[in-house]
C-alpha cells in the first residue's frame, strides 16, 4: 500500500480528436519500435507505437505484480497496518516527430484490503484515478506537470464507505511540490501534512 497511498496522496475520460477528410485517401500508419523512443516505454508496458502524422503514439496496458500484506505506514493504536493491492493500467504515451515524449495520458485502477494484524479486522479498497502528465522539455520526463484527477480511494468495509479520497491534485514533476489541490485528500494530510488523526475513520473501523 506504501507505495500505492503515497502515490495516490500525491481529465477522466480519454479523449482523442479525429479529423476525417471526406474522399481523401486513409495514410498507412506506420509502426514504430518503442526501442528507438526517449524514452522508451518500458517493456513491460507492453507498448504499441505508431507514426501518426506528425508524432507518435503509443498504447500501452499492463499489470503490476500483486502486493501481499506489505507494511502500510498507516498507524493505528500503535500496529501497522499491511496492504494488499493490485494494480491495472491502460493509456497512451506521446511522442514528437524526433520521438521525444511530450505526454503521458493513463487510467490505473486500485483493488486492495488493509488488515490490522491485532484485531484480524479487515477493510476493502479500490482506487480510480485519470493522470495526465505535460512534459515542459520534451523527452525528460522529470520536468512538467501531473494532473491526477478521479477517485484517488475509498475504502470500505461490512457497514459501508468509512472514507473517501477524491478530487483533483496539480504536481511539479521537477520539485514534488503539490501546485494545486481539490476535494478531500485524507491521505495527502497523514502522509505528506503529518495529520496522525486524518486516517481516523480507518483506525475506527479495524480496531
Amino acid at each position: 500500500m506504501r507505495p500505492a497511498l503515497r502515490h495516490i496522496a500525491r481529465s477522466t475520460a480519454l479523449v482523442i480528436g479525429v479529423s476525417l477528410a471526406v474522399a481523401a485517401p486513409v495514410a498507412a500508419r506506420e509502426p514504430v519500435d518503442p526501442n528507438t523512443l526517449s524514452p522508451p516505454p518500458p517493456a513491460s508496458f507492453n507498448a504499441t507505437c505508431e507514426r501518426t502524422g506528425s508524432g507518435i503514439v503509443c498504447d500501452l496496458a499492463f499489470s503490476d505484480p500483486p502486493l501481499v500484506s506489505e507494511p502500510s505506514a498507516i498507524i493505528c493504536d500503535g500496529t501497522e497496518l499491511l496492504v494488499s493491492q493490485t494494480r491495472d493500467v491502460v493509456g497512451k504515451r506521446f511522442y514528437d516527430a524526433n520521438g521525444n515524449l511530450t505526454r503521458r495520458h493513463f487510467r490505473e485502477d486500485f483493488a486492495g484490503t488493509l488488515t490490522n494484524p491485532t484485531s484480524g479486522i479487515t477493510l476493502d479498497w479500490v482506487a480510480h484515478n485519470t493522470i495526465i502528465h505535460n512534459l515542459a522539455v520534451p523527452g525528460d520526463i522529470a520536468s512538467g506537470q501531473t494532473t491526477i484527477s478521479g477517485q484517488q480511494i475509498r475504502v470500505f468495509g461490512a457497514n459501508g464507505t468509512v472514507l473517501v479520497d477524491v478530487g483533483h491534485l496539480v504536481v511539479d514533476e521537477a520539485t514534488g511540490e503539490l501546485l494545486d489541490s481539490s476535494g478531500k485528500h485524507a491521505f495527502d494530510d497523514y502522509f505528506i501534512n503529518g495529520n496522525t488523526e486524518a486516517l481516523a475513520p480507518i483506525c475506527n473501523a479495524i480496531t
